[in-house]
């Protein structure tokens, strides 16, 4: 009677041809992990560079100076007539005091962020300034876009009898479109 006591060659073959292939899964799935992870860690960086681009132009479009003699300044009047196009103000519009750049790009760590600003005319003509900015991660294929609109009513006081208006007053196509 033959009663061995002891696996197989084959039986040892296919044991390990099965631990093999559950190893190789796991690989493939370890790796898998580490590529989306790393894929959300640079959307994340470039979320986070946007965000910090697109807080940063705003402030400049949003930003109100007083000058030596006391008048007010505000920036949002020349990015409107400035950008993309210069034009110039209908007689009874404030004045444009700079002409500011209408585009730019900033590098954030190893995301580089460009901007544009551009005026145009809004729904009741109010004067809009759309901000837009677009992230590429220089690591990875990460390209995110992010934009805000900003109105002139969010930006001068409120009119009063003693202080007009001062909301530029677009052309037909716009503040800064031609």
């Amino acid at each position: 009677m033959n009663n061995p006591k002891g696996l197989t060659l084959v039986e040892v073959l296919l044991a390990l041809v099965v631990v093999g292939i559950a190893f190789a899964a796991m690989a493939y799935i370890q790796t898998t992990n580490l590529r989306m992870t790393t894929n959300a860690r640079l959307s994340t960086e470039a979320k986070a560079a946007a965000n910090l681009v697109l807080e940063s132009v705003m402030s400049r479009v949003l930003e109100t100076t007083i000058d030596g003699s006391g008048n007010k300044h505000f920036a949002f009047n020349d990015y409107y007539w400035s950008c993309p196009t210069q034009l110039t103000p209908p007689p009874g519009a404030l004045p444009v005091v700079s002409r500011p750049e209408c585009s730019g790009s900033e590098t954030v760590g190893n995301v580089r962020v460009t901007y544009s600003i551009a005026g145009e005319s809004g729904i009741d003509g109010e004067g809009v300034l759309t901000v837009t900015v677009t992230a590429e991660h220089t690591q990875g294929s990460q390209l995110l876009t992010l934009g805000d609109r900003v109105t002139c009513y969010d930006v001068y006081p409120s009119p009063t009898s003693l202080a007009p208006e001062p909301c530029p007053k677009p052309t037909p196509s716009g503040g800064g479109r031609p």
